[in-house]
């Protein structure tokens, strides 16, 4: 007994709720009582046996039998039965000579027929006359279907007005009735394309630390369709990430950077704006990124130290960054696209510095603005340098005569470089390599002298000086005077100007010391350079020196000039020197030593200082945002990260536009996708466009004109008015393309997926032919239009030679028949438009939403599924064949349907009771199982096949019409078993195959 109630009333405690094709009583089908059931064959044989029980008079008057005979010829000759009526029907069929009194007899019959079937209806007439009389309900009328459309201009083609009411073709339906959409609104069909997708995160990680992901383009690891915004990246494993870090910070742009070789150490200070909070002083040089743009792309730094500093000694923050570079790396050379990608163009060498998202850093430079930016660079060891000497230019790669072959005093070496002296020098070394120097030079010059009284080897070695001097507009600067040789000659001599050097010599006139950010390295020295060169002058010894020790002959310089005398004199005497003359032998004197360098290098260190924004500064600071960097000034503030708005971005570059002009999106919404408990609503999306300075200008609510996604929930078209200002030439973003963006703060989860983004659409709506209503589209309103249908314009243009339908027709509703008007009756009798009971809510939601095929109704549960006395959850499965489904799997609806459920629900429940709309959670199942294919069959094409079908034997609503979608339902390894093995390209299994989940 216990058993017989619970199977009769189960399924009031267990429901698994109900679809659209449970909810017709049976009662209420029109064949469900029938007055007269009687058949064609019932009624030929109620007038058999009528005929057996009337006697036949022949024209005697004598009974001669009964009128049986009248219908023998209708009769089974085997079992003299009548026929049943399908087989009665066709032997009628088979013949044309039947006889004249039994064709009369069945022709009555058919015509009785009519009679009956009118009688047969009374009960529908009478639910008719009831619901729709007596009671005042009338049936639906019919409503038109909606299409999205895609036009296409031809190539070269001038833009094309389309008026709302234009045409198009799509073909006839099943009885041959024309088929035609009319356009909604008015729409100018245009070349623009969508052309760059971009994408933009921000997430928060398990330290609580934003950090930022960005996407080009849709991904195929993001399956069929993508994530309109893009999705949080941390809770991905490597292999599904689809977003990358985004590159954040600041560069610097400044001709000081020209460094092409040697060792390099760069010291950058960045003085900041007092912050509204206090800086924490720290190091965090292993959260920074720091490169360079190298002759062969990005150049990452050496080593890096960094450190924020809570006070510069003026009372205010600063940021403290030195990086080094190796003499083996490449030069740095000025930003170009081809090798450092696409960015602003600044034409000097770039410092960029990048924040890792994983440090965490982010949030602690967040805010922190620029005021003046200080840079120094140290180099040792340049050797690319113009040489040049009174007899003309040198090669600095081999032995270099300093002053010439007869060196002279005020003898000239010209050392020149664009790098080194077209910078603010703040110091400089010259190394001096000698080629084969005296070891003595007072030794080696003994005999030029006729008495070294008061010389040492020291003194005079000390004797041989220059001078360096600076070219600066054209005229030299005296820097330092200093001994050519090394205390011991053969060593290197380093000559050195140090910082005060360089402000002596410019101290003494009104000419300030800058830098020459354009200067090009010169080819040679000439009269008409005005930078780029010091000069080594040969300033000692002089003849006043050596005086009073060389009174014959006169020395200066190196000799060369007393040489040949001095020689002449030391010859006469030597020839006139006898032994025993009691003077001292004389002495030939030795070739004089013409100064020549084995090599050459210097190095220097110079300075620039710039404030961000000057538009007099050949420096800049740009600062580096998710896509590409901009320059610092009045539209940007000079921030060391960049102020990144939102929680999640949608980048649009469209091509081929001409601002201003309308611009009408299709974007096709794989509905029921948005995972996030905070769903995106209409108004939650802010759009702007990129304007002048790349900065984003926020477009008024009056510029999107129609929004029909309801918050990116369901496939719809967005109208947007592109104003003027918006441009085409940016650093940030790839130039050449309109950039709009729609922003959020909510979470990009909150989006539904999108399959595409197209320009150029439009919604069309189902338009009745001449002389046709919409009770004649019925057939079609009942299946839709498949999507691809729509090719073309009712009247042919040029212009547009295609026009494109992605997706079926929707919305549309057949005029309400009988069944479906006393099923509503019905339902509505019952639960009076009060929401009270599981039975109320199911069927009130199937029926205001038919695109819904299925709800079950959870008492005393809210929307997480957890117990709560007074809430009820609704979980809603769409219909697979009314809505555009990408994961036929996995069916969910949009959550703007669940919001509009919920709505319609609340206005008919208790006060007291709170309804949610919840989508339905599916269980995944895999199966994995050993299978021997039948002999001859390919394995790799049959296990594609077999995968198949598998999927439509375990969910067999996902791929026919009217299967249902059961809750909790259970699969047995048994049943799989029996499927795999039915197949009839699967080699039974003669083992214990073991298929497992």
């Amino acid at each position: 007994m216990t058993t017989d109630l619970f199977r009769r009333y189960g399924n009031l405690l267990r429901s698994d709720g109900t679809n659209q094709l449970q909810r017709l009583l049976p009662a209420l089908e029109g064949d469900y009582i029938v007055p007269d059931e009687r058949s064609f064959s019932d009624l030929v044989e109620y007038a058999r046996n009528v005929a057996a029980e009337i006697r036949y008079y022949d024209l005697s008057g004598q009974s001669t039998g009964d009128w049986t005979p009248f219908v023998e010829l209708l009769l089974d000759p085997a079992s003299n039965q009548l026929l049943p009526t399908p087989r009665l029907e066709s032997v009628l069929d088979a013949r044309a000579d039947w006889p004249p009194h039994l064709v009369l007899f069945l022709a009555f019959v058919k015509q009785f027929q009519h009679l009956q079937s009118d009688l047969n209806q009374l009960t529908q007439k009478h639910l008719r006359y009831y619901y729709e009389t007596v009671l005042g309900l009338q049936p639906r009328a019919a409503s038109p279907d909606d299409v999205h459309v895609v036009f296409e201009l031809a190539k070269n083609a001038e833009p094309t007005l389309l008026k709302a009411g234009t045409l198009l073709d799509a073909g006839k339906d099943a009885n041959g009735h024309p088929l035609a959409y009319a356009t909604q609104n008015e729409l100018v069909v245009s070349a623009a394309a969508v052309s760059g997708i971009e994408r933009l995160v921000m997430e928060l990680d398990r330290r609580g630390n934003r950090r930022f992901f960005i996407a080009e383009g849709f991904t195929d690891i993001e399956g069929p369709s993508k994530f309109m915004f893009g999705r949080g990246q941390l809770d991905l494993d490597a292999s599904q990430r689809f977003m990358t870090e985004a590159p954040l910070g600041f560069a610097v742009a400044a001709p000081i950077l020209n460094l092409a070789e040697g060792n390099r150490t760069i010291t950058l200070l960045a003085h900041l704006a007092a912050p509204p909070s206090p800086v924490v002083e720290q190091s965090f040089e292993n959260a920074l990124e720091v490169t360079l743009t190298g002759a062969r792309g990005w150049l990452p730094a050496d080593q890096v130290q960094a450190s924020l500093m809570a006070d510069d000694g003026s009372g205010k923050p600063a940021l403290s960054l030195t990086a080094t570079i190796s003499a083996a790396a490449p030069a740095l050379v000025a930003f170009d696209p081809a090798l450092h990608g696409s960015g602003a163009a600044v034409g000097r060498p770039l410092l960029r510095c990048l924040i890792k998202g994983e440090s965490g850093i982010y949030d602690v430079l967040d805010g922190l603005v620029v005021e003046s930016v200080d840079l120094s660079v140290a180099v040792t060891g340049v050797h690319a340098l113009v040489v040049q000497n009174p007899d003309g230019r040198l090669n600095s790669g081999q032995p270099m005569p300093l002053f010439g072959g007869q060196p002279q005093i005020g003898g000239e070496f010209y050392i020149g470089s664009a790098e080194v002296f077209g910078k603010r020098l703040t110091s400089l070394d010259l190394h001096l390599e000698w080629k084969s120097p005296p070891e003595d030079f007072l030794d080696r010059y003994y005999s030029y002298f006729d008495n070294v009284g008061g010389l040492t080897a020291a003194s005079f070695q000390n004797l041989f000086v220059a001078n360096l001097d600076l070219l600066y507009g054209g005229s030299f600067r005296g820097l330092v005077t200093q001994p050519l040789f090394a205390p011991f000659p053969t060593d290197s001599r380093t000559m050195s100007a140090a910082a005060s050097a360089f402000t002596s010599a410019f101290a003494r006139t009104s000419t300030p010391y800058l830098e020459q950010a354009d200067l090009e390295q010169p080819e040679a020295f000439t009269a008409g350079s005005q930078y780029g060169f010091v000069r080594m002058v040969l300033a000692g010894p002089a003849r006043s020196d050596l005086a009073g020790n060389a009174t014959s002959v006169p020395f200066e310089a190196f000799g060369h000039g007393a040489f040949p005398r001095r020689y002449a004199n030391q010859a006469i005497a030597l020839s006139q020197w006898t032994v025993g003359s009691g003077t001292t032998k004389p002495q030939l004197p030795s070739e004089p030593y013409t100064p020549v360098l084995k090599s050459l290098t210097l190095d220097y260190s110079a300075t620039s200082s710039f404030v961000p924004g000057d538009v007099e500064s050949h420096a800049s600071m740009l600062i580096a945002g998710p896509f590409g960097a901009t320059r610092s000034g009045a539209r940007a503030a000079a921030r060391l990260v960049p102020q990144v708005e939102g929680q999640a971005a949608l980048y649009l570059g469209i091509e081929h536009m001409q601002a201003p002009a309308n611009l009408s999106l299709l974007f096709q919404i794989d509905v029921g996708t948005a995972t996030s408990a905070q769903v995106l609503k209409p108004g939650d999306t802010t759009w702007s466009y990129l304007g002048a300075g790349d900065a984003w200008q926020a477009l008024a609510s009056s510029g999107v004109l129609s929004d029909s996604t309801e918050g990116f929930q369901k496939p719809g078209v967005i109208t947007i008015a592109v104003p003027r200002e918006a441009t085409l030439e940016h650093d940030t973003l790839r130039s050449g393309l309109v950039w709009l963006r729609a922003l959020i703060e909510g979470a990009p989860e909150g989006a539904s997926k999108t399959v595409d983004v197209t320009p150029n659409a439009a919604l069309a709506r189902l338009q009745p032919r001449a002389g046709l209503t919409l009770e004649d589209y019925e057939q079609h309103l009942l299946t839709g239009l498949p999507a691809n249908t729509i090719a073309r314009l009712v009247q042919r243009n040029a212009n547009i030679p295609r026009v494109r339908q992605p997706n079926p027709s929707f919305a549309g509703r057949v005029h309400e028949g009988d069944p479906e008007y006393f099923r509503r009756s019905s339902e509505r009798l019952r639960h009076r438009n009060r929401a009270v009971t599981a039975w109320d809510l199911e069927r009130l939601v199937l029926e205001a939403f038919p695109e819904v095929f299925k709800v079950k109704c959870l008492p005393h549960t809210d929307a997480d599924g957890a117990f709560k006395a007074g809430d009820a959850a609704l979980v809603v499965v769409p219909n697979l064949r009314s809505a555009v489904v990408i994961n036929v799997l996995e069916p969910r609806a949009s959550a703007v349907l669940l919001e509009e459920i919920e709505a319609h629900v609340a206005g008919m429940a208790s006060s007291f009771a709170t309804v949610h709309a919840i989508q339905p959670v599916f269980e995944r199942l895999r199966v994995e199982a050993d299978v021997v294919f039948s002999p001859g069959r390919d394995p790799g094409y049959y296990a594609s096949v077999l995968n198949e079908d598998l999927k439509r034997f375990l969910s067999p609503w996902a791929y026919e019409s009217g299967e249902d979608i059961v809750f909790g339902a259970r699969i047995y390894r048994s049943e799989i078993l029996a499927f795999i093995e039915g197949r009839d390209y699967v080699e039974p299994s003669r083992g214990q195959p073991s298929p497992t989940w």
